[in-house]
C-alpha cells in the first residue's frame, strides 16, 4: 500500500501562495468584492464554532422546549440593529438573514411563496438567467416556463409576458437576471400583469447600488420580494438574504424557510454581514454614486481607445457596476482572457443571447470603487487592460498601481 500521508505544509505553502497571487491581481469582475477590515474582523473569532440561536433570555438561554441552547447577546444586538438598517434602506417589512447563499435565497423565495405544480416565469439563461433555476423547479416539481426579453431595448417585454402570465396561470415571476446595465422597466410589468402575481427580483447584483439609492427601488416599482447574495455591490461576505415588502407574506414566507429550509444561519458569515449592512447604512450613498461614477468613466475611456462599448437604455454606459466592453473582433476570446490573466488582470468574459452572441468584457467596478479609485484611475485601468489584450507584458505596473489602492473605503476601518 502505497504512504498516502498528506503534506500538510506543502497544502500551506499553495493556499500562502495563492492568496498573495490574488493580492496583487486587479480584480474587475462584476461578481465579486471585497470585505472592509472591520467585517473581516470576525472570521477568525471563536464564536465561530458555534451555533446561533438568538440572544436568548436575562441568562442568555435560549429555549425551544425541544431544544435548549447558550445564547449570544452580543450578535442578536448586531443583527436587530443591521436589520432594521437594511429595512429603512429598502423600504420594507422584514428581512431574512438566515439564508445561506443567493441559490440558497432563490430556492427559499420560490419555495416558501408556491406549490408542487404551479406555473413560475423565470428568465432564460441566453438572456442572463440564473443557471440553477432550472434545477431548482424542476426537482421541486414547479412549471416553468420564460419570460420575453427585448435585448434590443434592454427590457422586458411586458406585452409577451402579459399573455403568458394570463395563458399558464403564473403564480410567479422571479426576476434573476446577471447581465444588464440599467434598471428593469418593473413598474411597467407589473401594471401589465395586475396585483395577484408575486414578482420576486433578485438583486444580487445590485443591491448595494439599491441601499445606497442610485438604483432603481424595486418595492417602489412592484416587487414583492427582493433576493440577493451578499458578495457584489453589497461587500458583505459569501451569503444571501432575503427582504419582504408585506409583512403579511413575510411571516407566511420565514415560517416556512425557519421552519425547514435552513438549520443554522452560519455565524462565521451572518456577523461580516451584519456589519457590512450597517456600513452600507452609513456610507452607502456616496459608495454607489462612485461606482456609477467609475462604470461610466471606464467605458468613456475604452470608447476613447476606440473599443465599442454597450449602452444602457438610458442613453449612458451603465447605471450599475458592469461595463461591457465588446472584444470579438480581437481574436478568440479565451487567448484574450490568458493575456489579462498573464498580466494580473481578473475579469469576467461573457458570450451571450442580450448581444446577439458577440463576446465581451463584463467589467465591475464595484471592488476597485471600494478600494478607493475615482474617475481618474479609471483611464490607468484602461490602458493597462488595452495594452494587455494587444500583447503587452504589462504585469509589473499592474502591481505597482495596484499597491497603491490597499485600504478599504465607505467603512468602519480606521483610516
Amino acid at each position: 500500500m502505497k504512504n498516502s500521508k498528506v503534506d500538510i505544509q506543502k497544502i500551506l505553502n499553495g493556499i500562502r501562495q495563492d492568496e498573495a497571487r490574488n493580492r496583487d491581481f486587479l480584480h474587475l469582475t462584476a461578481n465579486e468584492a471585497q470585505m472592509s477590515e472591520t467585517a473581516r474582523t470576525f472570521l477568525s473569532s471563536k464564536l465561530n464554532e458555534r451555533y446561533y440561536f438568538g440572544g436568548g433570555n436575562k441568562n442568555s438561554i435560549v429555549d425551544f422546549g425541544h431544544v435548549t441552547a447558550l445564547g449570544i447577546k452580543s450578535v442578536e444586538d448586531l443583527l436587530q440593529s443591521a436589520k432594521e438598517a437594511a429595512r429603512k434602506m429598502l423600504g420594507a417589512a422584514d428581512v431574512n438573514l438566515n439564508v445561506l447563499s443567493g441559490v440558497h435565497a432563490m430556492m427559499s423565495a420560490l419555495l416558501a411563496t408556491s406549490e408542487p405544480g404551479d406555473t413560475i416565469m423565470t428568465v432564460p439563461t441566453e438572456y442572463g438567467g440564473h443557471f440553477a433555476t432550472v434545477g431548482i423547479l424542476q426537482k421541486t416539481g414547479r412549471n416553468q416556463i420564460f419570460l420575453d426579453f427585448d435585448y434590443k431595448n434592454l427590457c422586458f417585454d411586458v406585452a409577451k409576458i402579459a399573455e403568458k402570465v394570463k395563458k399558464f396561470n403564473v403564480k410567479v415571476i422571479y426576476l434573476d437576471v446577471s447581465y444588464y446595465l440599467n434598471p428593469h422597466n418593473l413598474r411597467e410589468l407589473r401594471q401589465a400583469i395586475g396585483p395577484e402575481v408575486i414578482i420576486i427580483y433578485d438583486a444580487s447584483h445590485t443591491m448595494g447600488l439599491i441601499m445606497g439609492q442610485q438604483f432603481q427601488n424595486p418595492f417602489l416599482e412592484g416587487a414583492d420580494i427582493i433576493t440577493a447574495n451578499t458578495h457584489k455591490t453589497l461587500p458583505g461576505p459569501h451569503k444571501g438574504m432575503i427582504v419582504f415588502k408585506d409583512k403579511f407574506l413575510a411571516d407566511k414566507a420565514n415560517a416556512i424557510i425557519d421552519g425547514c429550509l435552513y438549520s443554522s444561519p452560519h455565524m462565521i458569515h451572518l456577523v461580516p454581514l451584519a456589519m457590512t449592512l450597517l456600513e452600507l447604512k452609513a456610507f452607502g450613498c456616496e459608495y454607489a454614486r462612485q461606482v456609477i461614477a467609475n462604470s461610466n468613466a471606464l467605458a468613456e475611456a475604452f470608447v476613447g481607445l476606440r473599443y465599442e462599448v454597450r449602452k444602457a437604455n438610458t442613453g449612458r454606459y451603465s447605471e450599475n457596476h458592469q461595463v461591457h466592453v465588446y472584444i470579438d473582433t480581437m481574436g478568440n476570446y479565451m487567448d484574450l482572457y490568458k493575456k489579462l490573466v498573464k498580466n494580473n488582470i481578473s475579469t469576467n468574459f461573457e458570450g451571450a443571447e442580450l448581444t446577439e452572441h458577440r463576446w465581451y468584457i463584463r467589467f465591475g467596478t464595484q471592488e476597485v470603487t471600494r478600494r478607493g479609485m475615482k474617475e481618474a484611475d479609471m483611464s490607468t485601468v484602461t490602458s493597462l487592460v488595452d495594452r494587455a489584450l494587444k500583447g503587452e507584458n504589462v504585469q509589473d505596473q499592474v502591481k505597482v498601481f495596484n499597491q497603491r489602492f490597499n485600504k478599504i473605503h465607505y467603512s468602519f476601518d480606521k483610516s
